[in-house]
């Protein structure tokens, strides 16, 4: 039987809701696809899976194309998901490519880049945030099977693999691709509601190999010191 990665989060005795909503195990050897468009709070997600899975004794890496090491930290404390601890003990290994590779190589290079970086695909989950931005000029349909063959061979040794992308910054053939390939599939939006306003919701696309019921739909906020938030009739809890 396939073993799994747990998702729960509890702090302070409380759990925080997602896990019940999104399955509570990711199994191994799953890509999972993140999208959404600008703004929608794809990294947030990433920020809490990675938190819960270091929390219940995984190993992670995180690629970051938004922040410097100094920032995600920073972040991720301001939302109750810190990481710092992770970091220092080597159970985290983070790279930013505003740091890493923007200031030296043209981002035509990027794909290679990504796929040589053999620390980076060491740990047992990997997130890439957001895989659209770092690959929107280097990955094309010439060389897509280049990069799914890669992460194919990593999720047949059991990796987990966690993807954000925004339908904007690349090709639709590309996009398609890739929600082809996951095995688990998040769509997060900013929807206008009638007499609400904007609300934010995420959207289970896909989920293969599920081994509990899971939500299709769920609205949620982000607050500080806690992060996620599910929003149902108005209310947070």
């Amino acid at each position: 039987m396939t073993e799994s990665k747990s998702i729960l989060l509890e702090r302070k005795g409380e759990k925080d809701g997602f896990a019940m909503r999104f399955g509570q195990e990711i199994p191994d050897g799953s890509l999972i696809l993140i999208e959404g468009k600008e703004g929608t709070g794809k990294s947030i997600f990433c920020q809490r899976f990675c938190y819960s899975l270091l929390k219940n004794g995984s190993t992670c890496s995180y690629v970051s194309t938004q922040y410097t090491v100094k920032k995600f930290l920073r972040q991720t404390a301001s939302v109750g998901y810190d990481t710092r601890k992770y970091l220092m003990s080597g159970k985290l290994f983070f790279i930013s490519t505003e740091v890493t590779l923007a200031e030296t190589k043209p981002k035509s290079t990027f794909l290679e880049g990504l796929i040589t970086c053999k620390k980076l695909f060491e740990p047992e989950i990997i997130f890439i945030d957001s895989l659209s931005t770092l690959l929107n000029e280097s990955l094309n349909k010439d060389n897509l099977i280049d990069l799914t063959s890669f992460l194919n061979r990593l999720l047949g040794s059991g990796k987990i693999i966690f993807i954000t992308a925004n339908p904007n910054e690349w090709a639709k053939e590309l996009h398609s691709a890739f929600q082809m390939l996951a095995n688990i599939h998040f769509k997060v939006t900013r929807e206008a509601m009638p007499g609400i306003g904007i609300v934010h919701n995420v959207y289970i696309e896909k989920f293969n190999g599920a081994r509990h019921k899971y939500e299709n739909m769920t609205t949620f906020s982000v607050r500080p010191g806690t992060g996620l938030a599910i929003e149902t009739s108005g209310i947070a809890f």
